[in-house]
């Protein structure tokens, strides 16, 4: 299998927890490997959503993931970064959307 990730992940096969928008409550995983910036995830179930919160311990540390890739009950996620809110100016003529992905 030929390597494409920019930075080595570090195996660490961690208990976590999965949180989906629509859903309510939390849902066990195992987080294989993790680098800053993503990580390959295991599931009891095969996820459905593009989009969700990944933590540990009790949700002190927490990270936003979007799907990369999936097999089977196994996925690849990239850490993404908070959306912050539109920065609003003085003048609303000149306001600006400060987004990051």
């Amino acid at each position: 299998m030929i390597e494409r990730r920019a930075m080595e992940r570090m195996p660490i096969n961690r208990a976590a927890r999965l949180s989906f928008g629509e859903i309510r409550g939390t849902h066990p995983c195992i987080v294989r490997d993790i680098n800053a910036l993503g990580a390959c995830i295991s599931t009891p179930y095969y996820v459905f959503a593009h989009e969700f919160v990944l933590s540990f311990d009790g949700h002190s540390a927490v990270f936003i993931c979007r799907i990369v890739w999936r097999r089977g009950t196994l996925c690849g996620v990239s850490f993404l970064l908070r959306p912050r809110s539109p920065k609003v100016a003085n003048d609303s003529s000149k306001c600006t959307n400060v987004a990051a992905e």
